[in-house]
């Protein structure tokens, strides 16, 4: 089994398909993604129809949320924090569009469940994998920290160490290839390198990192222009 993890992914509907063929994860293969598959691209639709599609199959891909769906959700909910009121301004309206309604009342319930299901972490012996961040500083890290940082802040490193030792596999916060690249050898490992950006070289890949091996597969964005 070969495990994997992929960053922010934001509507580009082609460009993750193109990065998973480059992968070609089996079966017993997992697949981490670390939240934001919505708003920006083109196509939300296009990106959870691939994910549950993949889930149905009997692939083992485990997305969690992020703070774009963590909007979506209170929206819908009703349950806003100081971030969601302002989702269907920036992006919400379009993203809706997307999936061909105008409110977010009438997501199809195929889509509702999904985005109501995602976990704000995962883990597993080796790494913690979260949208944002995570604060190593508590004494349960996992159970302690508060969504709102999972999927909005970034992860907290004690000075005097942290209680739990596991690498911390995010997204959120878009960085350069090379920093991205830099991050494979420290706790913090970042995968968002703002594929929806388009701002070449330095930006504007999906990538997908292979736990096991450390090494990356770089997907250029190849969707329509993404919007901020």
């Amino acid at each position: 089994m070969t495990r994997y993890a992929i960053g922010d992914i934001h509507g580009g509907s082609q460009t993750f398909l193109a990065l998973i063929r480059q992968i070609n994860p089996r079966h017993d293969d997992c697949v981490y993604l670390l939240g934001d598959y919505i708003d920006r691209g083109p196509d939300s639709k296009g990106v959870l129809d691939t994910i549950i599609s993949m889930q149905e199959s009997g692939c083992d891909i485990r997305p969690i949320r992020g703070n774009h769906e963590d909007m979506l959700v209170r929206t819908l909910t009703g349950n806003h924090d100081p971030f969601s009121w302002h989702w269907m301004e920036g992006w919400g309206k379009k993203t809706l569009f997307n999936f061909g309604v105008k409110k977010p009342e009438e997501l199809p319930q195929r889509y509702r469940k999904f985005l109501a299901g995602l976990p704000c972490f995962l883990a597993d012996d080796d790494f913690i994998f979260v949208h944002a961040g995570i604060d190593l500083g508590l004494a349960d890290p996992l159970t302690d920290t508060q969504p709102e940082q999972m999927v909005w802040e970034s992860t907290f490193i004690p000075e005097t160490g942290a209680t739990d030792s596991r690498r911390v596999v995010c997204g959120h916060r878009v960085h350069t290839l090379d920093d991205v690249k830099t991050s494979l050898t420290q706790q913090i490992i970042s995968l968002d390198n703002g594929a929806f950006t388009n701002q070449k070289p330095a930006y504007g890949n999906l990538v997908a990192l292979n736990l096991d091996t450390m090494q990356l597969t770089i997907q250029p964005w190849i969707d329509r222009k993404a919007k901020w």
